[in-house]
């Protein structure tokens, strides 16, 4: 092992990890405009949401990243430290091109199947500017291979994807309904391989890295049925690249970052007595997503996420939804979601008669994991006459209720 690495995983070792408070006796907080938490955020709303909750957890958001654990090279040579191989072959540029014929060599590894890697950046996949291999003699050129002790560019072994997830873990907990395919095919299993090879690695990693540390890794899927951990984007105070802090972009989805927040309020009130239990006026009045996330916050509950939990590991119930009007947008947009991240087997969506024609086509792509039932048939005539008088909270629950009656099994939303 080099000398910096080794010096760098005693100093982590010797770390005591971060002392969270796990259950703050206070209960919930009313989410403000706070100076001190919208100051140097890289990031939108949900940017700051997630950045009030880890105040109130008392994460210190520098803790884990003083090990500059953004920068990839770095983080190649921890998680390969600890979990051997859970990286494709990774090494680092200037030392390559630092020995006799270097750049000759470093050209061959390329016709290899090696590919040159900034080990700063974000947003790579979306822009396609991950691969830096064309940029290489402009690169040669440069002062800047290597800044200080900081590797900028590395060298990877290609593997073949078949697809890649986006997983999201606190601590050493995989959250639930909280993983999807980023890219590639969307593959139809349970993703529990997905899951063994991360709670593997999650197992391995040493406390005072992952205690209080919100992480979203990028993991692929090969078609040699290997899974390999792209990279790990550490939500905290990042240091220099964006300098600011930084978390998963997920949560400033523009479709559904307001649902990401409020299932992460809901995970963190049930298992940290952690969560945002009003919102500031003019915070409701600045942005829709504040009102969105308002919307969704009332509707998950810890049943949710337990249900999630446990149905992820053995078989999924069906998801029960009222909505009712077709001109509800969020609750499409839930939908959605729910479909995107697999969160049930299927979804009993409940719609006025009116709009059925523009539900179905909304969701007809589903292959009938989403099925539609038109309000009046859940009832006879007579009782339909008495139940549209009612107001919409109430419709939804006798509606919702006679679904989940039929079917003998299922999760109200």
């Amino acid at each position: 092992m080099e000398t910096d690495l080794y010096d760098l995983i005693k100093e982590i070792e010797a770390a005591a990890p971060q002392n969270i408070n796990s259950k703050w006796k206070k209960g919930g907080f009313r989410l403000r405009s706070d100076k001190s938490l919208l100051n140097d955020l890289s990031g939108n709303y949900g940017a700051f949401f997630v950045r009030a909750i880890l105040h109130y957890l008392h994460v210190d958001e520098s803790y884990v990243l003083k090990w500059r654990l953004e920068n990839k090279y770095i983080q190649y040579e921890i998680l390969n430290y600890y979990s051997p191989n859970c990286m494709p072959s990774t090494f680092p540029l200037s030392p390559a091109l630092d020995q006799k014929a270097g750049i000759e060599k470093v050209r061959k590894l390329f016709s290899q199947g090696y590919f040159l890697k900034a080990t700063l950046g974000d947003a790579s996949y979306a822009t396609q500017s991950w691969d830096k291999t064309g940029e290489f003699e402009q690169i040669t050129l440069l002062s800047s291979v290597r800044t200080g002790q900081y590797e900028n560019y590395m060298i990877q072994k290609k593997i073949c994807i078949k697809t890649e997830f986006r997983v999201h873990t606190f601590s050493k907990d995989i959250l639930p309904g909280l993983s999807y395919v980023s890219h590639g095919e969307n593959e139809d299993h349970n993703h529990q391989g997905l899951e063994n090879f991360l709670n593997d690695i999650l197992e391995k990693l040493p406390d005072s890295i992952l205690t209080g540390t919100l992480i979203a890794w990028d993991i692929a899927h090969t078609t040699e049925n290997r899974y390999y951990v792209i990279e790990a984007n550490f939500t905290g105070f990042h240091p220099e690249y964006r300098r600011g802090f930084q978390t998963t972009g997920y949560v400033d989805d523009h479709k559904y970052g307001s649902i990401i927040c409020a299932w992460l309020n809901t995970y963190f009130e049930a298992y940290f007595g952690v969560h945002v239990n009003s919102i500031e006026n003019s915070l409701l009045k600045s942005q829709p997503f504040y009102k969105a996330l308002e919307f969704y916050m009332a509707l998950f509950k810890r049943a949710h996420v337990d249900m999630f939990r446990n149905n992820a590991k053995q078989i999924k119930s069906p998801v029960i939804i009222y909505l009712g009007e077709d001109s509800n947008q969020l609750i499409i947009n839930l939908i959605k979601h729910f479909l995107l991240v697999d969160f049930a087997s299927t979804y009993h969506v409940i719609v006025q008669d009116a709009c059925f024609i523009a539900v179905f086509r909304l969701f007809a792509f589903t292959k009938g994991q989403v099925i539609l039932h038109r309000e009046s048939e859940l009832f006879t005539n007579e009782q339909f006459d008495l139940v549209r008088q009612r107001n919409c909270d109430k419709r939804k629950q006798i509606c919702c209720y006679l679904v989940l009656r039929k079917f003998q099994n299922g999760i109200i939303i």
